[in-house]
């Protein structure tokens, strides 16, 4: 592809994964905590996946970024399965990584609730991304020429992107390949910063974000005094 730069977004020094659990009661408190009072929205409450990744996102803001820059970017890229998007659709079992990268940027100045900052562009820009979207993708370099522009800005510090991808639901504890089924399956580092992961729990009823971060950022995401209390 014209202009693809195949290290685009990569990052190999200083880099650290963790993982963070979250149980039953602590993903239901943050799904409260998210939950919209409009009763005008279709789903008011958040998903499992869509409060963590509000909670995540402004906790590491938070955390990182104690005084917001108004001239920076605060981009979130969400990855979006396209087996069932596409015309017509793939089957569930399909192989390979039939997905596709949505993004959408947090406000600035905004009395940031979470749910309408984080959760209501999240869903919207999942919307958005069907067989139509991906073609005009690939006629106009669209998608590829935001990343390099993003790419070039956040090398220069004028971006604080983050990234979510959830593979819940994933039957990843079905997975035999002729030694048994796993007793537990997780993530190694991936040499992106900024990435969060989701694994469902193998007893299902919880999740296990594996977050990818600069060494100097782990250590203020995980002193939060809000991260350690879930």
């Amino acid at each position: 592809i014209s202009g693809f730069n195949q290290n685009m977004g990569m990052i190999k020094e200083k880099l650290v994964i963790k993982r963070f659990v979250f149980d039953t009661s602590a993903i239901a408190a943050i799904r409260d905590k998210y939950t919209s009072s409009n009763t005008e929205i279709e789903y008011p409450r958040p998903t499992r996946v869509e409060a963590l990744s509000a909670f995540i996102h402004s906790r590491f803001i938070a955390a990182t970024q104690p005084e917001k820059d108004i001239s920076k970017l605060y981009p979130v890229f969400q990855t979006v399965n396209m087996r069932t998007r596409l015309d017509p659709p793939l089957p569930e079992n399909c192989f390979g990584n039939i997905s596709q990268s949505t993004v959408f940027v947090v406000p600035n100045e905004t009395e940031d609730d979470g749910f309408s900052s984080i959760i209501l562009p999240m869903r919207d820009s999942i919307k958005k991304v069907d067989l139509d979207y991906v073609k005009k993708l690939l006629e106009s370099d669209g998608h590829l020429n935001f990343m390099a522009e993003v790419t070039e800005k956040a090398n220069k510090g004028e971006v604080v992107a983050f990234a979510f991808t959830s593979l819940c639901r994933f039957p990843i504890y079905e997975a035999d390949f002729g030694w048994g089924k796993p007793i537990w399956g997780g993530s190694t580092k991936m040499l992106y910063q900024n990435l969060v992961t989701f694994f469902d729990t193998k007893s299902g009823d919880g999740i296990e974000a594996w977050i990818n971060l600069m060494e100097e950022d782990v250590a203020k995401f995980e002193e939060d005094k809000e991260v350690m209390e879930y």
